[in-house]
Order: C-alpha cells, then structure tokens, then sequence
C-alpha cells in the first residue's frame, strides 16, 4: 500500500507541475565551464523565455493574489506574504504581493553550490538535479517558473567547498558567484566582513518562506544599533529538512504492542510528552534473551533505539536554547537560567536511562527500527529516504515529546550538516540580489517544500498523518547558536546526559566568562563590519 500511495503522489507531483509550467516546448541547456580557480566546478545553466504558450498563469489576470503592489524594484518594509491556499500548486505560477512588476531584464544569477564527498549534503540538488524523482524534478520547475516569471537565468557553479571558492573571489576583487552555500551558519565569513548583512539587501524576512526560528536566533543588533544577520535559511535549504532531528516508529510494533492511546492525536492534542515516551518504551520493550538486560544484539525488542545524538535531541526538545536571542542580545542560559536547565538535564538523564533504550550505530538503529526490534528510533529525517527501499515496513513519524504539557511548542535541532545560504560582498547591485531571493524562496516554498513533504510522508512513511507530523517538525525547528557556532557548549550538555551526571550548575559558573567573550568578540568583529 506504501508503494501504490507514493507512486501515485509522485506522479500527480510531477505532472501536476509539469503540465502547469512546463508546455510550450521550453528546453534546458547545460554547459561545463572551468572555473577561473584552481579548483574545477561544474556549472548548469537554464533558462525559459517568457511566451504566452508556456502555460503560466498571466501575472496580468484577475486570479492575481490580492495586495497592493510595491512599485518599486525593492519590497516594501510591510510586504504582506500571499494569504493561505489549499492549493499550494496554484500559488507556485503567480508572483507574490508586492513583486507583481519584478522584471530583473535577462540578467544571469549565479549560486555557487557544494557537492563535497557525501551525496546526502550535498547543495547542488537543492538548486538543480537531474535525477527523475520529485524533489528533483521540482527544483528544476521552481527554477524555471522564476526564470520565466522575472525574466532571468539561474546558473548553477559546482564545486567541492562553494565557501572556499566564493571567499577566494572576494579577496581577490573578482566577481562571478552572487550567492553561495555554506556550512557553519557564515560565521567566519561575517567575522571578516565578507559577507552582507542581508537587511540591506531589503529582504523581509516576516514572510513565510523564510525560517522564523533561524531569523529570531540569529538577528543582532550591532553597535550602531542596526539588525544583523548574515544567514539565509528558507524554504529552498533541503539541507536543513533533511538534516532535522525527530523520532521515527514501527507501525506494526505500535499496533502489537499493549499501547491503547493513539501516539498521533496525543501529539496533535499538546499531551505527547516525555512522560508519554518512557511509557510506550517500557510497554514496547521485551526481555527476549530472559537476561533482564535489554540488547538488539541478544534479540530483543527495544522501546528505543538512538545514536549517541539523540541526548541533544532531548535537551533541544525543552524549547530551551543553550545561547537564547533575548531582544537581539545573545544570553548564556545555563547561567541566565540555571534552575530551568537543572530540571531539563535531570529529566533527559532519565528518559535516556529508560529499561528498554539502547544507544547503537546508524546501521543498527535503523536495522532495529525496519527489523520489528525497536518502536522508536531517533534519527535525521534524511534516514527516511535511506530507508525508502525496504520492504513490509511500515515507518511513522513523530515530533520529541513536549517537556511537559504546558511547554508551548515543540522543538527539533537541525544537525550540523546544515548548509545555509549567504551573499558575498562582491556583489554591487544588492536590491536586485534580495529581490532575487524573495521570489526564488517564495516559488520554493510552493514547489520544492510541497514535494519534499509529500515524498518523504506519502513515499518513505505512506500516511496522511506523518505529513501534518513533518510540516510541524519542519516548524519547529530550532538553531541553537550555542551548537551551531559555539559547538562545545552542547557536547558538554550531551556528555552530562550520556554519563548520568548533572553539573551543570556549577559548569555554567565556569563556562559562563567563556560563553560570554565568544560572544562579545562575535558582536564586535560583525560591528566594524562596513556592511
């Protein structure tokens, strides 16, 4: 059944988008360039002309989104985001409110992007990919909607580290690459002055492809009392949905298992708590071997089987940050708020010492969650696609449980293999750049996010319900700066839950000065930036 739903989404994604942008002929070309560096890059370049063949919606026609148009190149400071659809294919083939009259006149914009060793991170999918499945063939509709729609080319450079190659233009005065990806959220690139702060490309960052989490952890104000924030993470950074921390679980072993509460409505009913996880692991979890020792390797049925970073996804499920943006101010919360992060250290320490919880290898946890030998197992969202090809499985999927039932929201960490997106200060015509990636993010979100959603809940798990339980994962995704910048902060918090010893009272003491001056230093050096 899995197999039938998902061939059947796949399809209606993939000509459903087709059928509305792709008619009229319009072809892909492809070039291989070398790079003026010493490293090789790869780039793909396409482009669609405008024609009233192409099957788009006309931008002049009564069905345009309602909302008064900016007349300006540049979106207005109060640009309203279009208002919520049903039909988010429709959405896709019209420009946003405020970006009715963008018209960017042929010009070319050009996305460094970064293959690396590992397939799975790579960012070059992200902006273009060959492969037939519909993630893929949605990136190339999105870019060939917003070439069509604005008047421009997208190309695409390729390279092993696009950071490495974008900063050694930069240096070097040059000026091919307008947006590049990298790890490490910008941070060093910032430090130096290498790339823009992206509220003064008039980006406005209220509208809902862009990441509200990620803008609220990582906008400052510097010095001179202007925001900051030289980051993007939207609705284009598949990097950042696969690489989010949840907990996926055997259907079959759900069903067999003496659990009379639906795991799906507690979760949509705010009662889906820590509480509620140690039970199921203690009602899921059986002694095959008779040792009173619980082991996949022995045989036996574990509640809950995870890697070694799943003690950050339990201190993360707390909604409680390690370095908090408090009114665009980094704040130490261990230290700001010692009694909170006592009584999460404690409660983690004991979820992650539960009789029937085991910590094994990637390989392992997820042989033990598609064998029938664990319920839950804690992971990427990227294992789902790992996981697509087995067989008799039935895999659901679920947020971390709330702390307690008066926790607001829940909270997911997106790994380190992140990648996010920055402009670099080679760039002259910087409206023109942050027009650019408002309508990219926007027909991103109506296309790219859609089919990663209906992929990865209809083809990899085959239910309505892990859909509505990916888009709240993907909204409550959180980027601690206190992991993402300052890593050494969570490995200590991960090693006290690991080890069972909660010290982080008097480690806040010690590590408060530390915390302090790696912020300072940052807030400084992003100060005396003259951009």
């Amino acid at each position: 059944m899995k197999k039938l739903i998902a061939c059947t989404m796949s399809a209606a994604i993939i000509s459903g988008i087709l059928l509305t942008a792709g008619c009229g002929g319009n072809t892909t070309s492809h070039t291989e360039t070398q790079s003026e560096s010493t490293q090789t890059t790869t780039t793909k370049e396409f482009f669609t002309t405008p024609s009233p063949e192409n099957g788009l919606i006309s931008t002049d026609d009564s069905g345009m989104i309602d909302g008064d148009p900016d007349d300006s190149s540049e979106p207005s400071e109060n640009a309203t985001s279009p208002p919520p659809s049903d039909n988010t294919e429709d959405l896709a083939y019209i420009k946003p409110a405020g970006f009715e009259d963008l018209d960017f006149g042929g010009k070319t914009f050009v996305i460094a992007t970064t293959s690396g060793t590992d397939p799975r991170w790579e960012t070059t999918k992200e902006i273009y990919s060959d492969e037939p499945n519909a993630i893929s063939t949605a990136t190339r509709e999105r870019n060939k909607l917003v070439e069509t729609l604005y008047h421009c080319k997208i190309e695409v450079k390729d390279s092993e580290n696009a950071d490495a190659l974008t900063m050694s233009e930069v240096t070097s005065g040059k000026h091919t690459i307008d947006i590049f990806s990298a790890k490490g959220l910008g941070k060093t690139p910032s430090e130096q002055g290498n790339i823009y702060n992206l509220y003064q490309l008039g980006i406005d960052f209220s509208h809902e492809w862009w990441d509200p989490a990620f803008v609220s952890a990582y906008t400052v104000k510097t010095a001179s009392g202007i925001n900051a924030l030289y980051a993007l993470m939207g609705d284009f950074c598949l990097s950042s949905f696969a690489a989010t921390h949840a907990i996926l679980f055997n259907k079959d072993l759900m069903a067999s298992a003496p659990i009379t509460e639906n795991v799906y409505d507690l979760v949509k009913n705010h009662a889906w708590t820590m509480d509620k996880f140690a039970e199921m692991i203690r009602l899921s979890a059986r002694d095959s071997s008779g040792n009173s020792v619980y082991s996949y390797t022995e045989g036996d049925i574990l509640g809950w089987a995870r890697t070694g970073h799943a003690t950050h996804g339990l201190h993360t499920a707390s909604a409680l940050p390690i370095i908090a943006n408090i009114n665009q101010t980094f704040s130490f919360q261990p230290f700001n708020n010692a009694a909170a992060w006592t009584n999460i250290i404690d409660k983690a320490i004991e979820i992650w010492n539960l009789e029937g919880a085991e910590t094994l290898g990637y390989t392992d946890v997820q042989a033990a969650l598609t064998s029938g030998k664990a319920l839950f197992a804690s992971e990427v969202l990227d294992v789902l696609e790992r996981m697509k090809n087995t067989e008799n499985v039935s895999i659901g999927l679920l947020p971390y449980p709330l702390y307690n039932e008066s926790q607001s929201a829940y909270s997911h960490y997106v790994d380190n293999h992140v990648f996010t997106y920055h402009v670099p200060t080679s760039v002259s015509e910087t409206s023109e750049i942050g027009n650019f990636l408002e309508v990219f993010g926007y027909h991103s979100r109506h296309t790219v996010r859609k089919a990663f959603i209906d992929t990865y809940s209809y083809e990899y798990c085959g239910d309505a319900e892990s859909a509505e339980m990916l888009n709240l994962i993907l909204n409550s995704r959180s980027y601690d700066p206190g992991y993402h910048f300052w890593n050494a902060f969570e490995s200590d918090l991960s090693q006290m839950i690991a080890s069972s010893q909660n010290n982080i009272a008097k480690w806040a003491e010690r590590k408060n000065s530390t915390a302090e001056g790696d912020i300072t230093s940052y807030m400084t050096k992003i100060s005396e930036n003259p951009t």
